[in-house]
């Protein structure tokens, strides 16, 4: 047994419990508060009456008082004492010298409050959890060595394995690739056209930028995971050892090598119109790394949204480069010919025709009309000529017939959804022609042909997303539909599972002006849920409004459950009809039993609040 001591009052503002414990006896205990004060449990004889001390002063002073308890009701007595304690732990009213500032903070405590009510400050959201049980994870790497990233020893403890399939990679590859259409663009450019490479310093600097790209990027390249048995390969050893293995070193290497060490003796900026090429040539190995801005645009093409638009925009920038490098080489043969010697050549005498301007100006134009074949060109007059000239008329054939076509199969597949939409219009139509519809019936059906296109563009979900899995599909429902779904009462705080199984239900119906969802008697065998629109709820008459609906009404969720003792059964009880266009989401009575089939105790739970909805009504 033990007695209960009080704890000390307010009257000394620095407690210290070491000085108390060490006064107390070993029939003693000494337990803090919250607060910082102490009290005192004594044991002593169970066949004793208790004694609390409930005074201020301490407990070997002669002016404290004691209340004496028995025995038989300590137990109780000491459960009101810790009852007391949880609800105020003993704080004695303060002394009248500090009642300001007991006001003072009691003014701060309501300010405090009434500024985070108004700003929301320090409300957590709670937390979704039916959300969080479909949100992507991040994965530990798993415990083999083959998966997991090592620190390298030479590059400062940097873990050389990276993932081809992160943002950051594609994001790099971006870089890349404009530092090889640098390359593409201006090396046979400078190397031709002399006045271009006049720039030297800036050229220099744009040169080498894009050399330590290519080296950061032989690096990544050959620590790029890859997957094996499903899973990521992230150890350096085996990364280095793939790369070897596939076609992209030699490339690579290729691209690196360094070729500017030609500069020793060739000096840059030396050309002019009777010196070409320029030294820059010597850089025209940079182009070997082509296959990773290819590799960009398969990235691209696969994770934009309008992948035909970046198709004929890919298409279009190899068209221009095409004729970029053969504008190059027109200008290179004439001056291996001799500027000005023909018609055919380029003629570089004039102050026009000495401008840097002027000279790829005329030089693309020439490309142009010579590879795509649509406008007269000057004559050739030598064989060197006649060659050039057919082996260009050759290859515009063949490319630019591919190209063409690749373009047009393109805007075709642009417009595939809407022209099959328009073959369905066109079908409906000849069916009610063929069956004498009225024209008053036919309007509304093409008016509504017009608002599913101007609205979904016709999208069929079910077709689009037939091709993934169950999983994928339940989760992109789920982002979807979710926030439809909660607007049920019956369905708050159900099972995920039996949730998951009812948003891949849910079917969208478009619904016309003047169109009855449902009537008054009808047998109730679909649940809606307004998506977009207007509803009203009608008496028999058709005229008189009871009730306007609009996006977020739930209406026929009773009907679905077969409630025992309903007294309409399963029937409607009013009629719902469509102020304007309106979009909603049904779901049927089967597929809400087959997905309660699995959850008998969901089954239960929305019996209940199916009853408890008929009591409100």
């Amino acid at each position: 047994m033990y007695k209960y001591v009080a704890p000390q009052g307010r009257n000394t503002r620095n407690p210290r419990p070491q000085q108390r414990r060490s006064t107390s006896t070993p029939n003693e205990r000494q337990q803090p508060l919250r607060n910082g004060k102490v009290f005192t449990i004594t044991k002593i004889s169970s066949t004793k009456p208790i004694s609390v001390n409930t005074g201020d002063q301490p407990r070997n002073s002669s002016s404290h008082t004691r209340r004496v308890i028995h025995p038989r009701h300590s137990r109780h007595n000491r459960s009101n004492m810790m009852a007391e304690e949880r609800i105020n732990p003993f704080d004695d009213e303060p002394p009248k010298d500090d009642q300001p500032g007991c006001f003072r903070r009691q003014f701060h405590r309501i300010t405090r409050n009434v500024r985070q009510r108004i700003s929301g400050e320090g409300r957590s959201k709670p937390p979704d959890w039916f959300l969080d049980k479909f949100s992507t994870q991040t994965f530990t790497d798993p415990e083999e060595p083959l998966y997991q990233a090592k620190r390298s020893k030479f590059l400062c403890g940097l873990k050389l394995a990276f993932d081809p399939t992160e943002q950051a990679h594609y994001r790099w590859l971006t870089i890349v690739s404009l530092a090889i259409l640098y390359n593409v663009i201006f090396v046979i450019g400078r190397a031709v056209f002399w006045k271009l490479d006049e720039l030297t310093t800036m050229w220099f600097a744009v040169d080498y930028l894009c050399d330590i790209i290519y080296i950061i990027d032989t690096i990544i390249h050959a620590h790029e995971g890859y997957l094996e048995q499903g899973l990521m390969v992230k150890d350096s050893h085996y990364l280095r050892k793939n790369y070897m293995k596939s076609d992209a070193w030699p490339y690579d290497v290729l691209s690196l090598l360094p070729t500017d060490i030609a500069y020793c003796w060739w000096t840059p900026g030396s050309c002019s119109y009777d010196r070409l090429p320029c030294p820059v040539i010597v850089r025209l190995n940079r182009i070997f790394r082509l296959p990773r801005m290819w590799e960009w645009f398969d990235r691209t093409e696969t994770a934009t949204s309008f992948p035909n638009a970046f198709r004929i925009c890919k298409v279009v920038m190899a068209i221009l480069v095409l004729i970029h490098w053969n504008a190059c080489l027109y200008f290179a043969i004439s001056y291996a010919v001799g500027f000005g010697t023909d018609n055919w050549v380029y003629n570089i005498t004039g102050a026009q025709n000495e401008t840097l301007a002027h000279q790829y100006i005329y030089s693309f134009y020439w490309s142009t009309l010579t590879l795509t074949t649509i406008g007269e060109t000057p004559q050739p007059e030598i064989d060197v000529e006649y060659a050039f000239v057919v082996a260009d008329f050759l290859a515009g054939v063949l490319i630019f017939a591919t190209i063409v076509g690749n373009i047009g199969s393109m805007i075709s597949n642009m417009n595939v959804a809407r022209v099959e939409f328009q073959n369905k219009m066109d079908s409906v139509k000849q069916y009610m022609a063929f069956r004498k519809i009225t024209g008053d019936l036919e309007a509304r059906v093409i008016r509504w042909f017009s608002y599913t296109w101007a609205e979904s563009g016709a999208l069929d979900e079910e077709n689009v997303l037939s091709s993934l899995p169950d999983k994928l599909k339940a989760e992109i429902a789920i982002r979807v539909h979710l926030e439809t779904l909660r607007k049920v009462r019956i369905f708050q705080d159900c099972e995920p599972g039996l949730l998951e199984a009812l948003v891949l239900k849910l079917r969208l119906q478009v619904f016309s002006p003047g169109d009855y969802i449902c009537r008054k008697g009808d047998v109730g065998k679909e649940m809606y849920i307004v998506k977009r629109g207007r509803l009203q709820v009608v008496a028999d008459d058709g005229t008189t409004v009871l009730a306007t609906l609009s996006a977020g009404s739930v209406f026929g969720e009773v009907s679905v459950l077969e409630i025992a003792g309903n007294r309409t059964g399963n029937r409607r009880t009013a009629n719902v009809r469509s102020l304007g266009y309106s979009d909603l989401f049904c779901l049927a009575k089967k597929d809400l039993w087959e997905a309660l089939a699995d959850y008998p105790d969901a089954r239960a739970t929305l019996t209940a609040r199916g009853c408890q909805l008929l009591r409100k009504v």
